[in-house]
């Protein structure tokens, strides 16, 4: 009883600090972020938007040997081919007209091309118009806008960021907020004061795990209903968050517990921040998953958010889960027991 006591006054003291406004506001800004500033594709190739007026040419253009970087999209309107040049960066418009007898062609350049891009865009253009119907082109070279069928097996790049962004800000978010928490209870000596109460030290420390959990599951639920929408598993990723950050506040605690101010704590704070990160390297890079980083708890936590925010591209593996849930109890006992530990010292 006393836990959901200190738990309702973490929550309406939290409120009174605009915690939650600024978790929503956070969550916000993350989304823009990954629609505005970070682009949905980081392709070098050249995409070339082909609108044709003549069937005759589509068709030659179907059946000729694309030996280049580029890959082609057909769209049936200018107003389409210019809606499609503004969703990529690297494309450009060609629009044909005649016939295959006496072809001729107009490029639309999006103004940053130089002069290389230019001219290996007209040599393009000019081997589809002369192709060979020897050596048909691959159907992964042609994309039709019109029949394409969105199965949502490939992630945005803007978008492949939303598991960082949780692990960091869901899953992390206790890690220096809990810092910043004790430092100013130390100085106040609430702790100590709490100790001359009937209340217990694993209920003081829990009522703070369960409202930064809490901030986490917010931030979560927003960031990931704005990005991904209803395609997301939220039951898991709440579950997910839920255990991440239990454990990242946990691990917090004992490192806050031989410090006495933040200033101090700052080495410790960047130290285990940058621990934690270790794990996006074998995120994007695939293959390198070294034992180093396997043993991190942060590593089964970002694959296990990949799998709940992208159902399509994997799964989360409940057995990692729960031994990552096992390490936050663990860390979360050590921590009650420092903490008694320095009561016990301040009373001698």
């Amino acid at each position: 009883m006393r836990l959901f006591t200190n738990i309702s006054k973490e929550i309406i003291l939290g409120w009174r600090s605009h915690f939650f406004l600024l978790t929503v506001m956070l969550a916000v800004a993350y989304f823009l972020l990954m629609t505005f500033l970070i682009p949905e594709d980081l392709s070098t190739s050249t995409q070339l938007i082909l609108l044709t007026e003549s069937e005759e040419i589509a068709r030659a253009i179907e059946a000729s040997d694309l030996n280049s970087e580029s890959s082609l999209s057909f769209v049936n309107s200018r107003d389409e081919l210019y809606e499609t040049l503004n969703r990529s960066f690297n494309s450009v418009g060609v629009i044909m007209r005649g016939d295959t007898a006496s072809p001729s062609f107009e490029l639309v350049f999006q103004g940053h091309e130089d002069t290389k891009t230019r001219e290996l865009v007209k040599l393009v253009v000019a081997h589809l118009l002369n192709g060979s119907d020897d050596q048909p082109i691959s159907s992964n070279s042609v994309q039709y806008l019109r029949e394409k069928q969105d199965d949502g097996l490939d992630i945005p790049f803007n978008k492949s960021f939303l598991p960082i962004f949780l692990m960091f800000e869901a899953v992390m978010m206790g890690m220096i907020m809990v810092f910043a928490m004790v430092f100013s209870e130390k100085s106040q000596k609430t702790l100590d004061a709490f100790a001359v109460t009937p209340g217990r030290v694993w209920e003081y420390l829990g009522a703070k795990v369960i409202f930064l959990m809490i901030l986490g599951i917010v931030f979560a639920i927003i960031l990931t209903a704005l990005t991904v929408g209803l395609q997301a598993k939220y039951l898991q990723l709440v579950l997910i968050v839920s255990v991440g950050s239990f454990l990242s506040t946990s691990v917090s605690l004992i490192a806050a517990s031989f410090y006495e101010n933040l200033s101090q704590s700052m080495a410790a704070i960047l130290t285990l921040t940058v621990i934690f990160s270790l794990p996006i390297l074998s995120y994007y890079l695939e293959g390198f998953s070294p034992w180093y980083l396997r043993i991190l708890p942060t590593f089964p936590i970002l694959f296990s958010l990949q799998g709940a925010v992208f159902p399509h591209q994997g799964s989360t593996d409940i057995s990692y889960m729960i031994l990552v849930a096992v390490e936050a109890v663990l860390a979360f006992v050590i921590a009650v027991n420092l903490y008694k530990l320095r009561i016990r010292r301040v009373r001698m």
